[in-house]
């Protein structure tokens, strides 16, 4: 009798040791296959896309967003003799408040790396405009604390600007 127990709990083992394994590769798969799809929020515009740009422009700097630099990517790209790939701005923002509460401490100055915040305007060969930018909101959570909690504001603020101009 205690010979079969003994089987018994091997197979009970063996058993969560393999539910555990493929559980931890099913997981990894998910994660490699659906985390960079989550990480860049694509959005299309309803407008066209001189508006767009336009209108992201007027909604950040009324929203006490500095607007400082617009990079004219499809020009970058033709001064340097590439091909034309059509129209593409790309919008560096920053709102002074966020950026000081984030880098005031030492700690938390690595983070510059990803300021100032961007967002892309694009329009593809069948004339759609899309926007573009980093899922803030879900980045947040990788970091926890104060900059967790001003990149939730910056995602909520950045929703409310772009959400008149999207379809």
């Amino acid at each position: 009798m205690s010979e079969e127990k003994s089987q018994s709990r091997g197979y009970r083992i063996s058993f969560f040791i393999g539910g555990l394994i493929l559980g931890i590769a099913l997981t990894g798969f998910i994660v490699a296959f659906s985390l960079p799809r989550m990480m860049i929020d694509v959005q299309e515009s309803k407008l066209d896309f001189e508006q767009t740009v336009s209108k992201i422009q007027e909604a950040a700097t009324s929203n006490g967003w500095t607007v400082s630099k617009v990079y004219n990517i499809q020009q970058s790209l033709l001064d340097h003799g590439k091909q034309d790939i059509g129209n593409m701005r790309v919008f560096s923002i920053c709102k002074p408040e966020y950026a000081e509460e984030i880098l005031k401490a030492d700690g938390r100055k690595k983070v510059s790396a990803m300021m100032p915040c961007r967002i892309s305007v694009y329009e593809t060969e069948n004339g759609k405009v899309y926007i573009a930018g980093i899922n803030v909101g879900l980045m947040s959570k990788m970091f926890g604390g104060t900059i967790e909690e001003v990149m939730k504001k910056v995602a909520k603020e950045q929703e409310e600007m772009l959400q008149p101009i999207l379809k």
